[in-house]
């Protein structure tokens, strides 16, 4: 049952037509164990959306790191940040380009020169 259910594409197989399945095959019990088998599939279900959210969780804090390292190293270079570069920083949503942002705004001699370092990678 559960490799029908894991094998099937989303939205093919209804609890009706999983219901009818376990009756025809189990016509003495079906109707009895099919509110556990239900429960199962709920709780495996509930199980694997916790994880989801958990994984996203870590990657969107990953990613808030990062921006704040790369917003951090250009304040501590040159004091204050533009909104205008800060806004653009906060709207990459690539771990490996804020990486990179944040080497070079280590390297960069000014603001407008981190500005076309930004510019570049943003074509």
């Amino acid at each position: 049952m559960k490799y029908i259910v894991n094998a099937a594409p989303t939205g093919n197989i209804s609890y009706e037509d999983l219901r009818v399945a376990v009756d025809e095959a189990l016509p003495d019990k079906g109707g009895e164990i099919m509110p556990t088998i239900a429960d199962t599939l709920r709780e495996e279900g509930m199980q694997q959306g916790v994880q989801q959210g958990i994984q996203q969780g870590v990657q969107q804090g990953m990613l808030e790191d990062a921006r704040e390292a790369v917003i951090d190293n250009l304040e501590m270079r040159f004091d204050v940040v533009p909104q205008s570069i800060i806004k653009i920083i906060n709207g990459i949503d690539d771990i490996s380009i804020l990486k990179s942002l944040r080497r070079k705004a280590v390297k960069a001699t000014s603001l407008d020169e981190f500005m076309k370092i930004l510019d570049s990678i943003m074509k």
